[in-house]
């Protein structure tokens, strides 16, 4: 009687536990540019712009098929389900169980499909013709007049579509009909930014240069959305670059057009965490003017920072480490010495390769203004210190705990990595040479002829 008791109540928590989540699984079959097929389906939600990643799920290796179990706090809301520019929208309820079948521009909901996934559904099917251009893998190569005759007959199928949502969630149907608008401009521009052809400026049909002159970027919204992010960075490289045949950065042209004062913001800050400007250090100033709070102008003024710091001549920022005694180090305190800062790991194989050919460039600078900082972005203090010590490392070793101005203002994202400053605490070069490299020594002693130079001025 007891264990009949215990297994019901566990099957009550199963299945309690069960309702408050929902199911999504199926098939995506999607080329990587080297030609394999992809192994892992993402399921999403928008953030900044984009889509931050909330489920990854590996595909089976036998049969290709994905599975993932969708938490609480996602559902009865739009998600999205995709492999990286390829997303289709998903809303998922308590119990619900979707399946799908999608790639090449087009999907099929089965299992439970609620009222909100039957628009999707038939969304998806309704624009298939356009979405054969943009995201199946040789639809850029198709001959354009398909294109063309695409957008022209979805015209105001999609108007209507939109205009009749109705599922009886307001909500939803608020979401969905933005949302979709949205999408389908977003299907527009794909093709031509993926390289199809549609030909010379007046081969464009009045219809598709209206399209693009329409925007005026007034909707601030449109950064809630997946793709809002590249949907203008698209549309302005085709008005501009392929359309109209101007050279430069398209980013720096569509600046001047958003016209709604805190997307403008957004999207600057958006353009340069990506890094994607020649000369970000100009690109900051010049858009510094358009921030419009506090935390944003906080933000440009951290990425101007950092900007500044990567070019040669710029600014060092200065940390404080401890060494195994526990005297703590600054850079600072070699002021008037060329520096070379060398980070590695304990558990990084290809900088213990390197240590000997840093001990020697080291021996061979001996009695010179010169000195060799490295710093362990280790986080067992113990296992460094171990090694440091048994191994008679050379130069000053510092411990960062992975964590500081090393690791963040000098962006240490992988490792060995060296950094050269000369004796005015300046950058040299962000991303030195390694040692075994010859360049690095034609560098230091390039770096130490201008300081004897400078010294004897």
């Amino acid at each position: 009687m007891k264990k009949t008791l215990f297994f019901s109540m566990m099957l009550a928590v199963s299945a309690s536990t069960w309702a408050q989540t929902a199911v999504i699984k199926g098939k995506f079959h999607k080329l990587m540019p080297n030609g394999k097929e992809a192994q892992e389906v993402f399921f999403s939600k928008p953030k900044d712009g984009e889509i931050e990643v909330l489920l990854p799920m590996i595909k089976s290796r036998q049969d290709q098929t994905f599975r993932g179990e969708v938490k609480k706090e996602d559902l009865n809301n739009i998600r999205y389900v995709g492999i990286f520019d390829e997303q289709y929208a998903v809303y998922l309820k308590a119990g619900d169980e979707l399946n799908i079948d999608a790639g090449d521009g087009q999907i099929v909901y089965s299992g439970t499909v609620n009222k909100e996934n039957q628009v999707f559904a038939d969304w998806y099917k309704m624009i298939k013709p356009l979405r054969t251009y943009g995201y199946t893998k040789d639809g850029y190569r198709l001959p354009p007049a398909g294109y063309l005759k695409a957008i022209d007959s979805l015209k105001v199928p999609v108007e209507q579509f939109i205009k009749n949502i109705k599922t009886g969630n307001a909500d939803f149907d608020k979401q969905a009909k933005y949302f979709l608008t949205y999408s389908y401009k977003y299907d527009v521009i794909i093709p031509t930014a993926s390289g199809l052809n549609i030909g010379k400026k007046e081969e464009y049909p009045e219809s598709l240069v209206k399209f693009y002159n329409d925007e005026k970027w007034t909707d601030g919204n449109i950064w809630t959305l997946p793709m809002g992010y590249h949907y203008m960075l698209y549309h302005a490289f085709v008005k501009h670059i392929i359309y109209n045949s101007k050279q430069g950065m398209a980013a720096d042209m569509l600046i001047p057009e958003i016209s709604n004062k805190e997307l403008k913001a957004k999207f600057i800050l958006a353009q340069a965490e990506r890094g994607a400007n020649v000369n970000l250090v100009k690109y900051l100033e010049r858009n510094e003017q358009f921030m419009q709070t506090n935390q944003q102008r906080d933000k440009i003024n951290e990425l101007l920072k950092r900007a500044r710091l990567q070019q040669p001549g710029g600014e060092s920022i200065d940390f404080a480490y401890p060494d195994a005694s526990g005297k703590i180090h600054r850079l600072t305190d070699n002021l008037g010495k060329v520096v070379l800062l060398d980070l590695w790991a304990t558990w990084c194989v290809p900088c213990l390769k390197e240590q000997p050919a840093l001990e020697e460039l080291e021996k061979s600078y001996e009695g010179k203004n010169i000195v060799f900082i490295s710093l362990s972005i280790d986080t067992d203090q113990a296992k460094w210190q171990k090694m440091v010590e048994e191994k008679k490392l050379s130069g000053l070793h510092l411990f960062t705990n992975n964590k500081g101005p090393m690791i963040g203002d000098y962006e240490v994202i992988s490792i060995p990595r060296f950094i050269l400053i000369d004796q005015n605490g300046k950058m040299v070069d962000f991303q030195a040479p390694r040692p075994s490299d010859p360049k690095l020594k034609a560098l230091i002693d390039s770096t130490l002829n201008n300081t004897q130079t400078s010294k004897s001025k």
